[in-house]
């Protein structure tokens, strides 16, 4: 099929009304044209503004009063009838139960780019019935004259109320006129000072702190507004160390929200997440809801870093993939070919393919989205045994031949690990990897020297909880470690070694560090807390961790022996800098609260915050 038959056909491909051929063969047009993908995207976006156009009717008494004064009688030849009613106000359609209510407006489906909005901004309604000719008495003109002023303010106020619905529904309530929030009023005298700060949530508020704790918190987002956990920050630009724009959602309005990283320009996204009346605290515990708050993710550091999410602004319970340019300021719905769920979008690593969960009759497979093409790729389709699923997944690092990697199974129990090449011919089956039954299963990009590695705790067999390396590459699984109990591991940011924790007795076991290339492994200390579990620094060359009650620093490329801080407490949750390699930021709970930065160098701490939090923290850079 050609783009022209295509088009003529998209309506009814999008109202589900073609035949199974007929919408097959559309189908697989629109996998491999951007344009007719890109109209497409088109008609679900201007559908999704139609169905959010309040109604809006005349009251009954403005029609009892136009049709009963003396202009109208004289008008239309019934001055002199002097009880004239008017007759009973009807609409004049079929109003039916669930039916939503419709709006006419010029412009409709078509394939023109932007028709709607062009129609709702710029066109007026054409008359399309006449007037009846009606002689007007010689000394009534001034009357006509008035009537057609009457109709002239009718058709502007028409035209008034029709933009200010239009503003309303592309400019949410939160927003002002410049579409952003004001920044609360910690920020009012200005941005945040350029350089490194630390970001986490605390009581539904993203707070900042400077690296050098120069002040104390102060508050990112405004006291009426309700950040969700799952927040999210962009990857670093060429040349810096941390994102310095930050997307959240707001759990009372269901928006999403991205600010700068100095604090300013809080902008509202034009598209609610959820269905216009639900309440969302409704929603946000059900499994839609899970898949909504979980989805923020940012495209690698370019130009132009865009944001996918998915949401279910329709409210049928299934949600769909958009992509947002901070560039551009457009806002894209991803066209799918059959009805499901979308979740857990994951960018791959040049910023131009993301892949994500499509949930179709209770199967969960993988799509690959292309953005510069907009091709749609199905890199497994339910290849998982009865009542699994895909658990996670991922990209390799090599960019000029991307693949994909996944794990199946339930929850705790990982069954098999898959990688399948991108880009390629579709009879190109995916590659079973790993199979056995592990708890654990952690991908790092890093691992194996960049190739792209899994680090499994368990065993083919499922009888012993030891440790694992599965390369993409496709050779037999590695096993680093023997007759251990394993509970907790983690890779090293570089992929060059791992830290385990062994025979954990209530939260307390033996930390480990093996070496990926050797697999030699070597003991670090004993009563070690699996919460909060151990931290990296960005170099990999130490290994923060805690006792319960003392904070732990080892560094490992050295081979020295443990230091402890002067630091007591129990820890809630530490990072390492993103820039300075002996600088920790260790917040503390249980009565002893508080946010200090940890000079490990020097073994010094500086407190910069007396209430502490529970996370999630992380780094951002102020330009």
């Amino acid at each position: 099929m050609n783009c022209e038959q295509v088009e003529e056909l998209l309506s009814a491909y999008l109202d589900n009304e073609l035949a199974p051929e007929e919408r097959r063969r559309v189908a697989a047009h629109l996998q491999g044209c951007s344009h007719c993908s890109g109209v497409l995207a088109d008609f679900r976006r201007h559908d999704f503004l139609l169905s959010q156009l309040p109604r809006v009717s005349p009251d009954p008494a403005l029609h009892t009063r136009i049709f009963t004064s003396p202009e109208y009688l004289e008008l239309t030849g019934t001055f002199d009838v002097s009880h004239a009613e008017a007759p009973p106000y009807r609409h004049p359609r079929l109003d039916a139960p669930g039916r939503p209510h419709l709006i006419a407006l010029p412009g409709g489906r078509s394939s023109t780019r932007g028709g709607l909005l062009s129609s709702l901004q710029g066109q007026e309604a054409q008359p399309t019935r006449k007037r009846p000719a009606v002689r007007p008495r010689r000394n009534g003109s001034w009357v006509l004259r008035a009537m057609y002023v009457a109709i002239a303010a009718t058709i502007l106020l028409t035209i008034g109320v029709g933009g200010y619905i239009s503003w309303n529904l592309m400019h949410p309530a939160q927003q002002t006129a410049s579409g952003t929030l004001p920044p609360p009023a910690s920020l009012q005298s200005g941005p945040l000072a350029a350089g490194m700060h630390i970001v986490f949530l605390r009581d539904g508020r993203l707070m900042s702190i400077p690296a050098d704790g120069s002040t104390t918190a102060v508050a990112l987002t405004p006291a009426n507004v309700t950040v969700a956990a799952n927040w999210a920050i962009s990857a670093p630009l060429p040349g810096r160390a941390a994102g310095d724009l930050l997307a959240y959602i707001d759990l009372q309005t269901a928006i999403v929200h991205i600010i700068r990283s100095d604090g300013q320009s809080d902008k509202v996204l034009p598209l609610r997440l959820l269905k216009a009346g639900v309440q969302p605290a409704s929603v946000w515990d059900t499994g839609t809801g899970a898949a909504i708050l979980s989805s923020l993710a940012w495209s690698p550091a370019s130009d132009s870093s865009m944001l996918a999410f998915v949401a279910d602004p329709a409210g049928t319970g299934l949600t769909s993939l958009y992509i947002y340019s901070t560039g551009t300021g457009s806002l894209q719905m991803v066209s799918l070919p059959l009805k499901g769920s979308v979740s857990h979008p994951v960018w791959s690593p040049d910023g131009v393919r993301v892949a994500f969960a499509f949930t179709h009759n209770g199967v969960t497979s993988i799509l690959d989205y292309n953005t510069q093409n907009h091709g749609l790729l199905t890199i497994t389709n339910g290849n998982q045994q009865a009542g699994e699923s895909v658990l996670s997944f991922d990209w390799s690092p090599d960019s000029d031949i991307p693949a994909i990697t996944w794990s199946v199974g339930v929850p705790g129990h990982v069954h098999s690990i898959w990688a399948r090449r991108v880009g390629v011919s579709s009879n190109v089956a995916p590659r079973l990897l790993a199979q056995g039954d592990y708890t654990q299963a952690l991908y790092n990009r890093n691992g194996h020297g960049g190739v792209g590695s899994w680090l499994l705790v368990g065993s083919p067999t499922g009888r012993t909880a030891d440790l694992w390396r599965v390369d993409l590459t496709g050779l037999s699984p590695i096993q680093l470690t023997a007759d251990k109990q394993i509970s907790y591991a983690s890779w090293s940011p570089d992929g060059m070694k791992a830290d385990y924790l062994n025979a954990v007795t209530s939260g307390v076991g033996t930390l480990h560090i093996v070496n990926m290339a050797t697999a030699g492994a070597r003991q670090i200390a004993i009563g070690v807390a699996g919460q909060p579990a151990p931290v990296w620094s960005f170099d990999s060359q130490q290994l923060a961790y805690s006792t319960g009650t003392q904070t732990m620093v080892v560094n490992v490329q050295a081979g020295q022996k443990p230091l402890a801080l002067k630091l007591h407490g129990p820890v809630s949750i530490f990072i390492w800098s993103a820039t300075d390699a002996h600088q920790l930021v260790v917040a503390l709970g249980d009565g002893q609260q508080g946010i200090f930065l940890v000079d490990t160098q020097h073994n010094t701490a500086k407190q910069v915050d007396k209430t502490g939090t529970n996370g999630p923290m992380t780094w951002s850079q102020v330009p």
